[in-house]
């Protein structure tokens, strides 16, 4: 059976495809995403969907990985700054990718390909810059490992970020203010 041929990966219209696939997902949830809606999306004919990915689920896994490459920059520059655990809790707190967030680990739920995705970058998430956090847990008491303060902030500011996402706000200014608290006791 001979393969189609595709679209170039570094097409400005690819591009579109995949921020197109981003706004459905944020305005109305990964279950309204098809070739026409992100199509309509991008302001584009539904066919240039398989011009540039065999299937609408490659077209999921292309931006998902796209998606989580701009986290893991984020990430990465967050940890190499002078104030590590400060930018790690910032990248982790921020609302702005939340409603995404939400609608691609609904989506993991459902897609094995989004799912194993999911599973492979949380742990490294966890890994990254566990050498680099050392230093700033060294002296503490032996529980508060950079695994242990990774996971805590991530878990907590993953919370409000999604809770800020939906209009909750009870108890999230207490919550910052204590983890900013903890934070400026492990990093003074």
């Amino acid at each position: 059976m001979a393969t189609r041929r595709l679209g170039t990966e570094t097409s400005a219209t690819r591009a579109r495809l995949m921020d197109a696939v981003e706004t459905v997902m944020r305005g109305q949830g990964y279950g309204a995403l098809t070739a026409r809606s992100v199509a309509e999306a991008a302001g584009l004919k539904h066919q240039l969907v398989y011009y540039y990915f065999q299937t609408l689920e490659d077209l999921l896994v292309a931006t998902y990985e796209r998606h989580i490459e701009r986290y893991r920059v984020g990430i990465e520059a967050a940890l190499s700054g002078e104030r590590p655990l400060h930018a790690f809790w910032q990248a982790h707190a921020n609302p702005v990718d939340a409603v995404l967030n939400i609608e691609f680990l609904s989506l993991a739920n459902h897609n094995e390909a989004i799912r194993a995705r999911t599973i492979a970058f949380g742990e490294e998430v966890r890994r990254l810059g566990l050498s680099r956090l050392e230093a700033v847990t060294q002296g503490s008491a032996p529980e508060i490992t950079p695994f242990a303060v990774t996971m805590a902030i991530g878990a907590v500011g993953s919370i409000l970020g999604l809770e800020t996402a939906i209009g909750i706000a009870g108890g999230h200014a207490e919550t910052r203010a204590l983890i900013a608290w903890c934070i400026d006791q492990l990093e003074r």
